[in-house]
């Protein structure tokens, strides 16, 4: 068998592996998508929990300060109560007052922990819906790439046999240049040659358009077992055998 045909029914068998691959690949590609929304979801619940728990803390330092600010003012007033001289009331007089403006900040501060920690709980509440939503989704995209992946089993397995068997047909030296290809190409390693004006003898890359000379398409054209690559995109060139019939190399 000339080494292009071999090349071409290697290559069209690669093609269709690479396509039920890439059902596969793509399924596989959202169920990752997904699981990553979810772990995104997940992390945003676990800082809003540790954030309530903060101002939760703090709020009950805030109230064990708060208890005893308010110690402190049971002790002025009771020392307030028992002044004196007029000097003694006033300077009692300026700590509870000092006290009672401590204890108000303090009870500010808890009443914004507390409308903060409301925040929280909200969107905590919205997260929690969207994670049930979310995991649902994951769940499904799970069942979906294991129902992709049992379709196409029995397809690949005889693909890759075939596969194997075309391989065998290709000298090891092509081989090794066309499977160092399909890795730098991503699968697409075979580019047709174009004719865009017999007349005039031009000739371009199915690929990249770049124009091709004469003599590179007569080669081709004249010789099944030569292997020929684009300039520009590196692919193998190929004739079809309506063009190989079509044009009369001289």
């Amino acid at each position: 068998m000339p080494v292009m045909n071999a090349l071409l029914a290697l290559h069209q068998t690669e093609r269709q592996i690479r396509a039920l691959r890439s059902r596969v690949d793509s399924a596989k590609l959202y169920q990752t998508m997904q699981q990553r929304k979810l772990g995104e979801i997940e992390t945003r619940q676990t800082e809003l929990t540790d954030r309530r728990k903060q101002r939760q803390a703090h709020i009950g330092t805030l109230e064990t300060e708060g208890q005893s600010v308010e110690e402190r003012l049971t002790k002025f007033r009771e020392d307030l109560n028992a002044a004196t001289s007029t000097k003694e009331y006033h300077g009692l007089l300026n700590e509870v007052n000092a006290q009672k403006d401590i204890k108000r900040g303090l009870d500010d501060q808890a009443l914004q922990e507390m409308g903060e920690i409301e925040k929280i709980e909200e969107e905590l509440e919205t997260l929690k819906g969207q994670h049930a939503e979310r995991t649902t989704v994951v769940e499904q995209a799970g069942k979906d790439l294991a129902e992709r992946e049992a379709e196409v089993s029995d397809q690949l397995q005889v693909l890759e046999g075939e596969r194997d068997v075309k391989r065998a047909d290709v000298s090891p030296t092509v081989l090794d240049r066309y499977e160092m290809l399909l890795d730098d190409l991503d699968g697409d390693v075979m580019a047709e040659v174009l004719e865009v004006d017999r007349r005039r003898r031009e000739y371009a890359c199915g690929e990249c358009s770049v124009h091709l000379p004469f003599d590179q398409v007569n080669r081709i054209t004249g010789n099944a077992d030569e292997v020929l690559q684009c300039e520009t995109c590196m692919r193998i060139l190929f004739v079809s055998e309506e063009f190989r019939e079509a044009v009369v190399v001289k």
